[in-house]
């Protein structure tokens, strides 16, 4: 039997229209804003070319830097619209009916990580003294991209924050109650088809990551590391993920060897791994590493490296980055799921990890 207790909703009521005059103005600002930024770009080399003397040179600066920042600011703030707008769309499950409808993904993260997981790429990729401006039109979250990565398993499903005003952009949300919402939880951990849990200290997270593996088999479970534009100390916030999951572990160890036999020890997460040469760091992604799990609970630690590969361009190195360090991780997820259950799942050729540049 399913439980018909239907779900909460967002504070605000989703606006469908709304949402999509709001992503079509967006476009428009983030191809006006773009033509500008890349006209302004291609207009620097000449503009300070005093051949008309000082005042006509100092008048077509301030121009050509008035148009300059008009572009940009169309340009972000067309992002964001874009992005706002598909808030209105996202899907709201009201039932667990409706939530095990079909095969879904459950992505379990602190609330705290929203702050990350709605930041999309930089307006800018790269500034360009001869070809002007690269401008990035994409208003993809990373959450979106993370999503997306992953749906070829299933359709993503999240729970979504009490006081929320709309759903964030990325994966379909539920709305618990603040209290005992832990048996909706590890109801949702079992019937998911894989669980991603994005790493954290907060107690709900520990409670997850201790009913992931109770429930759960190790190949069907991925923990994300994130890092965020504010702060580099991914290391240090890792390490401290890695100090609270195995005290709470070794807390549970008696009621985790119930599932896994009495002689199962806690899994003791390995050290960061550092780059493989840090004197070439010039940008790192969103989501720096994903952690997966051996048969036995073993971690091993898969650290997204852009100085690892070699290429000309930017745009190669993720291509890259892609092929040799995240495609292998999709084909072995998709080899272990095969395994376990006998579905097949979409190709993951064209799947890729959102290389969002910081």
């Amino acid at each position: 039997m399913t439980d018909p207790t239907p779900f909460g909703t967002p504070r605000r009521r989703q606006r469908p229209l709304f949402g999509c005059a709001l992503r079509l103005v967006g476009l428009a600002g983030t191809l006006w804003g773009g033509l500008m930024v890349i006209l302004t770009a291609t207009r620097t080399k000449t503009v300070f070319v005093p051949v008309n003397g000082m005042e006509a040179m100092v008048q077509d600066a301030l121009i050509v830097i008035g148009f300059g920042l008009w572009g940009a600011l169309s340009l972000v703030v067309g992002l964001r619209m874009r992005r706002h707008g598909r808030r209105h769309h996202v899907r709201v499950v009201r039932t667990m009916e409706e939530a095990r409808r079909e095969p879904y993904v459950l992505y379990l993260r602190p609330f705290a990580e929203d702050a990350t997981g709605t930041l999309m790429r930089h307006a800018f990729s790269r500034w360009m003294g001869v070809g002007g401006s690269l401008v990035s039109g994409s208003s993809l979250t990373l959450e979106e991209g993370v999503c997306r990565t992953f749906s070829a398993f299933g359709r993503p499903l999240a729970v979504g924050e009490p006081d929320e005003t709309l759903p964030l952009a990325g994966s379909r949300r539920l709305y618990l109650p603040l209290h005992d919402w832990q048996p909706t939880v590890t109801s949702l951990v079992t019937d998911a088809r894989l669980v991603l849990l994005v790493a954290g200290t907060s107690e709900g997270t520990l409670w997850e990551l201790t009913e992931v593996m109770r429930l759960r088999r190790p190949e069907s479970v991925l923990v994300l590391l994130y890092g965020d534009r504010r702060t580099d100390d991914v290391q240090g916030e890792y390490d401290a993920f890695r100090a609270a999951a195995e005290r709470e572990l070794a807390a549970r160890a008696d009621e985790l060897r119930q599932v896994h036999g009495p002689d199962w020890q806690p899994p003791r997460f390995p050290p960061l791994p550092g780059f493989h040469d840090p004197d070439r760091l010039k940008w790192t992604t969103l989501l720096r590493a994903v952690i997966r799990f051996g048969p036995d609970w073993t971690p091993e630690i898969v650290l997204l490296d852009p100085t690892a590969v070699d290429a000309w361009t930017h745009e190669g190195r993720v291509r890259k980055m892609t092929r040799t360090q995240v495609l292998p991780l999709l084909t072995r997820l998709q080899d272990d799921l095969h395994d376990l259950d006998g579905t097949a799942v979409g190709a993951v050729r064209g799947a890729t990890l959102p290389m969002d540049p910081r």
